[in-house]
């Protein structure tokens, strides 16, 4: 599948605008991160790094994370939310995955969780930070390994937040239940992907190259335009409950957030329900918008 088919980033974002930011909130209840070395009496087992953050102009710190990697259960599609950066070829995916069965097992087997008293080097970070901790160290309970294609990668609890004295909200991958998974996935593609948060907000990372990673297998596809066959379009959406399947908007696209991923869930009476992972928000639109507004369907073999 060429370039054309790439799911884009948020709202407002084009190749030319990497830094365009999706609107909404970043906010959390109060009370749910831990503060920095919980355990500091505890010589740590495991050492981690940071990958650098997004080269734009907010301030920021880091802290540990004290979110339940999962949910009572399991992986679910209300876990995501998609944050300040333009990798919605990621958070689209994942919401498809935690939406079906077989996603669900798939991320699971992805992810490994470690409780082994764990330090975060914030050394080669620390310039980026408005406050780094003392040392520029952080001791956690914990620490995971991701399994990324061939690869795995062990990430720490430690994550990118403002730069709030209390309250803090997470920079990028969020989670609107406070299950961690989304945010080590992304964190973890943020290490295979050079070290860093910058290189998952470009045009590079393309929704076949993600979906290959995340799935485990290279997407069936086609396009979407006036003269595809509605009952093909109908076929593959039908399936988004069973098999995982995302849409890519067009540029002009007026019903939806134009040159963006989103999450199929479901075709029922004729409505086609998609998960906006921006937004985390789900929305429901007819047939005929969708061949107006889409221009690429990718799903699983």
């Amino acid at each position: 599948m060429d370039d054309r088919f790439r799911i884009p980033g948020p709202v407002g974002v084009t190749p030319q605008s990497t830094y365009a930011r999706p609107p909404g909130a970043l906010g959390f209840a109060g009370g749910i991160f831990a503060a920095p070395g919980g355990i500091s009496q505890v010589k740590a087992l495991k050492v981690l790094k940071m990958p650098t953050p997004a080269h734009d102009n907010s301030t920021r710190n880091a802290h540990e994370i004290t979110f339940d990697l999962y949910g009572k259960g399991g992986p679910a599609i209300k876990d995501i939310k998609q944050g300040s950066l333009a990798n919605c070829p990621i958070a689209s995916i994942l919401a498809a995955l935690a939406h079906t069965p077989i996603g669900r097992k798939r991320i699971e087997s992805m992810i490994a969780e470690h409780l082994i008293p764990t330090t975060t080097d914030l050394s080669g970070v620390a310039g980026f930070l408005d406050s780094p901790p003392k040392g520029n160290k952080i001791i956690s309970k914990r620490y995971f390994t991701v399994t990324l294609g061939e690869k795995s990668i062990d990430v720490s609890d430690v994550l990118y937040t403002d730069d709030a004295d209390r309250n803090w909200s997470l920079l990028y991958m969020k989670s609107p239940t406070d299950s961690l998974w989304p945010c080590v996935i992304e964190k973890a593609y943020a290490v295979m992907e050079g070290d860093s948060y910058d290189n998952l907000d470009k045009e590079e990372l393309s929704a076949n190259k993600v979906f290959k990673v995340l799935v485990g297998s290279e997407p069936d596809a086609f396009s979407v335009d006036d003269t595809t066959d509605p009952g093909k379009i109908s076929k593959a959406l039908a399936n988004a409950g069973k098999t995982p399947t995302i849409a890519a908007s067009r540029d002009e696209a007026t019903g939806v957030t134009g040159w963006h991923g989103f999450a199929v869930l479901n075709l029922n009476d004729s409505k086609i329900e998609l998960y906006d992972p921006a937004k985390a928000k789900t929305l429901h639109i007819s047939l005929k918008q969708f061949r107006r507004d889409f221009k690429a369907i990718l799903y699983k073999r």
